[in-house]
């Protein structure tokens, strides 16, 4: 999946802790914003700004993958939980006419067949 780099604010700064003069007087330490939901990172791990910004957009990419692909798979779990609540049953069982129906894939079996254990006619 392929990010926009346009949607995201590049801070640069100096690192804080132990590194002497390098970290005291280069600002090697990137911070990526995502504009849209807000979400930073930081990356002061290595020494030149050119390797901390592309770890820090490796990092800030992977949770933003993390986070739509949650996003999809709850709208496909919702979707899926809809139809099963406005189905309302699974399964109508008529004895007169010796049959079974799924209203989930509209299939219809003999009764005894499934009464006895081959539920594998209605998938």
């Amino acid at each position: 999946m392929k990010i926009d780099r346009n949607i995201f604010k590049v801070v640069y700064s100096r690192g804080t802790g132990n590194g002497g003069q390098n970290k005291n007087k280069v600002e090697t330490c990137v911070t990526i914003t995502h504009i849209e939901s807000g979400i930073s990172e930081k990356c002061e791990d290595q020494r030149t700004r050119g390797q901390n910004e592309k770890i820090a957009y490796e990092r800030l990419t992977k949770r933003l993958q993390l986070i739509i692909k949650k996003a999809k798979l709850e709208e496909l779990n919702k979707k899926r939980r809809e139809s099963i609540e406005k189905a309302g049953r699974i399964r109508s069982y008529n004895a007169q006419r010796n049959e079974v129906k799924d209203h989930r894939t509209d299939k219809v079996a003999p009764m005894d067949k499934v009464l006895n254990g081959d539920i594998d006619l209605l998938k």
